[in-house]
Formats: C-alpha cells, structure tokens, sequence
C-alpha cells in the first residue's frame, strides 16, 4: 500500500474552461497540478501495475463550501495516471475507489492498494 498527501484538489466543475472552441485547463488546475506534482514527487512513490483500490480521506471544513465530494476525486486520480503511479484510471485498473471527510487530514489522503494477483488453479 502506497500512502501519499497532497494538497486539497479543485473541483471537476473547475477543470476545464473554454477558449474559442476548445477545452483546456483552467489557471487554478494548472497551479494544483503543479504544486502537487511536486509534493507528489517529493514522497517518491512507486509505481503500481495492475489493479488498485483507491482510497481518498479530503480535509473537512476546508472552508465553509457545501461540497459535493464525488467532484473531488478526478483532478487526484489523474494525477496518479500522469505520475505513472498507477497504470491508468479505467475499469480494468480502477477497480474500486472510496471517498470520505475528515478532520484528521490536510488537503487529501490517498491510499493504494494493489490488488493480489488471484493464482488459477489448474
């Protein structure tokens, strides 16, 4: 299991904004991915390939926003792609994800737990 923290992500409503008629990055995701990286870095996690649970724990009463906290784990998830942390976020490695408050943390938690390669027996 790989434990990281980082900083509190922006929410997927604030990702992407439009400029003429394309999608790009908004200012405020790229300063998050940038400082994240960095910190990200700085851990120096392993790579994991193969199948992971992901495990999110973001800071409670960051600020007095009612948030919706599905919104928060894809800047995070992504992250970890880009980082080749994980090998990538669709089904066939994202097999599970859980997301919670709390006040025991700052920013976001994540924790990764690969999943144990199941022996076919013959």
């Amino acid at each position: 299991m790989i434990t990281l923290n980082l900083p509190f992500p922006p929410s997927v409503n604030n990702l992407f904004i439009n400029v003429g008629r394309k999608r790009v990055r908004a200012p405020r995701y790229v300063a998050w991915a940038t400082e994240a990286g960095l910190r990200l870095n700085v851990q120096r996690p392993i790579s994991i390939k193969g199948p992971v649970t992901l495990h999110y724990e973001f800071q409670e009463g960051q600020d007095r926003r009612k948030r919706d906290i599905g919104n928060l784990e894809k800047a995070v998830t992504d992250l970890l792609v880009q980082h080749a942390v994980i090998e990538a976020d669709d089904n066939t490695i994202v097999r599970e994800i859980t997301l919670r408050w709390s006040g025991k943390v700052t920013g976001v938690l994540v924790s990764i737990v690969p999943h144990a390669v199941q022996e076919v027996a013959a």
